[in-house]
């Protein structure tokens, strides 16, 4: 067992989020002040369910608190439910403006209050239902009329509970500030009661929907696609509104305006559906192309902000499995005169023939009108078969000859190496992308473009947006596409409204049976619009937490990933509270608005005190009686163990450990070691596998593929080994034992930031004394140059930053050369890789014995720079005595400095009357002892009442 070090500085897994990262959760009063004696009302979050058998928590709140940016809506749920057997009668909610801060307000038109329906007939998905309370088949979810003003009001049966979804959308230009006003609630029969609103706005902005950093795509119905359920949806569920009729064009503006309200802005437009009505034919028979209608449709998402990118639907159909019926591709051909659309067999002479007509002539048109580049066409929906990729590389290939640098894109549910070359966005359905993670994440780290994609499927643990689902997952589902470093999500579909038995059958969107996948929004008949859902609210708050986990990783992108993470472990392990979902936004936006810098997240863990602050993944992990950590089973690899509340972007990670059996089929190539910057905590298909095997194998992984092996040649079986993995940019390096040099360096930029993990591969494994930037020592494994060297005996330039701070065989520090005189300047410099914050310097001499403190410099001074040219002294010191093995500690004004620079101006001797400059180590540090210390902070906000929340709770 190894010398058991002791931290410094022991870390423990608490991260507040005012100056540090203390959860400031805003509770309100839960006495039902203003209530009538009738009814009982109470605040739900708008991403949590409501149902009609819901009861108040005791703790539930009386009052709305949203946190919003400009550009942002916020919402919450108001719960009204009868005090006793008796009904509500005329229930009216109405809302009043929002004042704030200098006369500024919020309009009522920025104000929506809408009653949330209670459907009878929903399908309860396999997998992780929510269930109402009493059971049955009942969920809200349309967002109907506003109970208020001259709609008609509404009865709130006994015993039934009723949630009204409130909503604020902050215009752009709102100042910042606190914003107060009131929901009155006013029934026939139980009095009134006044629901207090209050606002917080931040100085933050989000982009515009149409230029939005997040590709969201709802398949929509309107013109084309399958040609039977698609162009029959909006005129089976309108009054007269015939494809291309006036009424349905009043549709399509609705639908417009919905996609930008909600941030969907990926427009699904089939091009040749829309070509149709303005295509003729020629006198020889040829199709003269007409775009007008095509224009129309495009133009009408483009003046409401909603089109940021156009998505055509497939140009080949895909048989149904098990279907005997071949691929087939869709063009125009003139029938008897008509255009109509009719399949053909891929490559024929047909359909090489229009695609050599229609692609140039689009290429043209979409060059034209500015719109090549936001073009995305897609070739197969689904491809599983050697003849369907077969048919799509044919189709790419065409597209290509005339796109040159096209956007191209497809929807899979199996793995199809064979087009992986066609496609430069690449979206995998939820359940298929965790099974086949590394490949995904292998085609996005070499360029291609995540989406994730859920329809039907999955039906498991994982998020998808059903009815039956908690709303939290259809609202993490964008975080969770940001966590694996995706841009885009696509979901089928938004408005299927009609049976899929019979396409010409319109669907009841209110009773029929329904799961959710089908539609997301349901049709406002009489006025040609749409209604909302809960889903779509909840959707619409996810993408706009995409926007801002977006902003904030561009300068804090440590505290960006701990956020989400802290939410997000994992496809299937996450929060399924909304309320908890709605504290990370709000965190969100503290963490944008304060000028501090990002957090660092040094660790030191003996594991003397147990593994409460580790969050194991796979594998049997515990504490022994002796103290090491230890991972027994050696069944399978992929067994690990993270600290909780971290991230890291550049990283150094030591370990001491042990391998004390090997599973017999991999014997001594089993392994051990780090998980370093894996997107999710407990996984290791993302970041880099960084391990050690038994037989001295270091290697480096990354989703499976081999970027780099060596052997150690200081590696014994059945002792314990220090692995020491550090990355810096997109350099990473191993080190075994204590030799400075590393084992094995390659360079990868597919994953700047990450967690870090232990982890095990068919090895019972033993470790000890894990450190992840201990102290946050800046100058830990980073370049250094020397006036001099000695490199012999332990002795080497980069033992003096490789973390041990004593004079071990292995690693004795740095010496300069020997020389015969005092007098002469000898000086280290540290290159920090970046400026950073620095406001001290500790100077370790070397400590082998009776040699302790020998070649510590007599007159000496640590210099900071910018540059590496221009030199700032910030600490001398002359006739500085012999120390002992301890810190010599040097603390300055902080400065900011990317070099460090000791130079010893005057030398002591060794034994022998040479004169040497030594030191066993050098750290660099930024604040004092607790800058890195968990901090308690009290609300910025006096007005309400604050308490802290661990980041690291459980989310499963």
């Amino acid at each position: 067992m190894p010398q058991r070090r002791m931290p410094r500085r022991r870390r423990t897994g608490l991260l507040p989020l005012w100056v540090a990262l203390l959860v400031l959760l805003e509770l309100t009063a839960v006495a039902p002040a203003h209530a009538a004696a009738g009814m009982r009302i109470w605040m739900a979050s708008a991403a949590d369910r409501v149902f009609s058998t819901s009861q108040p928590a005791s703790s539930a709140p009386t009052s709305i608190d949203l946190y919003a940016a400009r550009g942002e809506q916020e919402a919450a749920q108001i719960a009204v439910r009868p005090s006793s057997a008796e009904a509500l009668t005329d229930v009216r909610v109405t809302a009043s403006a929002l004042t704030g801060p200098d006369g500024a307000s919020i309009p009522t038109s920025n104000i929506l209050l809408r009653r949330a329906y209670d459907h009878p007939n929903i399908q309860v998905m396999p997998g992780d239902a929510e269930l109402p309370p009493a059971g049955g088949t009942s969920y809200y979810d349309a967002l109907v009329e506003n109970p208020s003003g001259e709609d008609p009001p509404h009865n709130v049966d006994g015993g039934v509970t009723q949630p009204y979804h409130y909503s604020v959308t902050v215009p752009v230009g709102q100042a910042p500030g606190v914003y107060t006003g009131t929901v009155a609630v006013s029934t026939g029969n139980a009095g009134e009661a006044t629901v207090n609103v209050r606002l917080v706005v931040y100085n933050v902005t989000l982009p515009e929907p149409n230029k939005s950093t997040f590709k969201m795509n709802n398949w929509f119905t309107s013109a084309g696609w399958d040609y039977n359920g698609t162009i029959r949806a909006i005129p089976t569920q309108y009054k007269d509104a015939p494809m291309y009729g006036d009424n349905w064009w009043k549709v399509i503006k609705s639908i417009a305006a919905n996609h930008r309200r909600h941030r969907n802005n990926v427009i699904h437009a089939d091009f040749q559906a829309l070509l149709i009505p303005d295509t003729t034919v020629g006198p020889g028979g040829e199709l003269r192309f007409g775009w007008a209608t095509f224009d129309r449709f495009i133009e009408t998402f483009v003046k409401e902000r909603a089109l940021q990118y156009i998505y055509t639907p497939t140009l080949l159909e895909n048989p149904e499995p098990g279907s005997s019926r071949d691929v087939t591709a869709e063009i125009l051909r003139n029938v008897n005169g008509v255009v109509e659309r009719v399949l053909v067999t891929p490559q024929s002479p047909e359909a090489n023939a229009y695609y050599d007509r229609v692609f140039p002539a689009l290429k043209a048109h979409l060059d034209a009108r500015g719109w090549t580049d936001q073009f995305y066409m897609s070739a197969l929906d689904e491809p599983r078969t050697e003849q369907h990729w077969t048919s799509a590389n044919w189709l790419y290939g065409k597209y290509r000859k005339y796109f040159p640098n096209p956007r191209t894109n497809e929807a899979h549910h199996a793995k199809v190496p064979a087009l992986a070359g066609n496609l430069t966005t690449i979206t995998p359905v939820l359940s298929h992308y965790e099974q086949q993670m590394g490949y995904y994440q292998t085609l996005r780290a070499n360029g291609t473009e995540l989406w994730l994609y859920n329809c039907i499927i999955p039906q498991g643990a994982q998020m998808n947006r059903f009815i039956s689902y908690h709303l939290a997952k259809t609202r993490l589902t964008p975080w969770l596409t940001w966590k694996i470093g995706g841009t885009g999500y696509l979901h089928w579909g938004w408005n299927y409204w009609f049976h899929l038995s019979d396409p010409n059958k319109p669907a009841n969107t209110f009773t029929d049976r329904q799961s959710g996948d089908n539609w997301l929004v349901r049709p406002n008949s009489d006025a040609y619009d749409i209604y909302d859902s809960l889903r779509s609210e909840a959707q619409l708050d996810g993408l706009e937490d995409y926007e801002l986990l977006n902003m904030l990783a561009k300068t804090k992108p440590l505290l960006a990933r701990l956020v989400a993470s802290s939410l997000i472990t994992d496809t299937v392990t996450y929060s399924r509270s909304g309320a908890e979902v709605d504290a990370r936004h709000k965190m969100l936006l503290e963490l944008l608005v304060d000028g501090g810098p990002d957090r660092r997240f040094p660790y030191t863990d003996n594991f003397s005190a147990g593994d409460a602050n580790w969050q194991p993944g796979r594998g049997s992990w515990s504490v022994a009686s002796t103290g090491e950590y230890l991972q027994t089973n050696t069944s399978d690899w992929g067994f690990t163990s993270t600290p909780r509340s971290s991230a890291y972007g550049d990283v150094v990670a030591s370990v001491d450990l042990k391998i004390v059996g090997v599973n017999s089929d991999g014997g001594n190539m089993n392994w051990a070691g780090f998980m370093i910057r894996s997107s999710n905590a407990t996984d290791m298909d993302t970041g880099y596998l960084v391990a050690l095997r038994n037989n001295g194998q270091v290697f480096i992984y990354r989703s499976g593929q081999e970027l780099g092996r060596a052997t150690a040649g200081n590696y014994r079986a059945g002792t314990y080994t220090r692995l020491r993995a550090m990355a810096f940019g997109n350099k990473l390096s191993v080190h075994v034992g204590n030799d400075p040099q590393p084992v094995l360096t390659v360079t990868d930029d597919a994953y700047p930031a990450g967690h870090v993990a232990l982890v095990t591969g068919g090895a019972s494994v033993r470790f000890d004394n894990f450190t992840v930037n201990p102290d946050n020592n800046m100058a830990d494994g980073r370049p250094v140059t020397t006036s001099s060297t000695y490199s012999a005996d332990g002795w080497h330039p980069m033992a003096a930053v490789d973390g041990i701070q004593s004079s071990t065989p292995g690693s004795m520090g740095w010496t300069s050369a020997a020389g015969t005189s005092a007098d002469r300047t000898e000086w280290i410099i540290v290159d920090l890789q970046s400026k950073r914050s620095l406001s001290r310097v500790d100077l370790f001499p070397r400590s082998d014995g009776a040699n302790a403190g020998m070649g510590f410099p007599v007159d000496f001074t640590v210099q900071v720079s910018p540059d590496g040219n221009s030199w700032s002294t910030v600490a001398s010191r002359t006739n500085y005595p012999r120390p002992g093995a301890g810190a010599q500690t040097l603390s300055f004004p902080t400065v900011e400095a990317r070099y460090v620079k000791v130079a010893g101006t005057k030398l002591s001797s060794d034994p022998f009357g040479a004169f040497h400059m030594q030191l066993a180590e050098i750290e660099a540090h930024s604040g004092t002892l607790a800058a890195e210390h968990p901090v308690s902070a009290s609300s910025p906000d006096d007005s309400a009442a604050s308490t802290n929340q661990r980041l690291d709770a459980p989310t499963a």
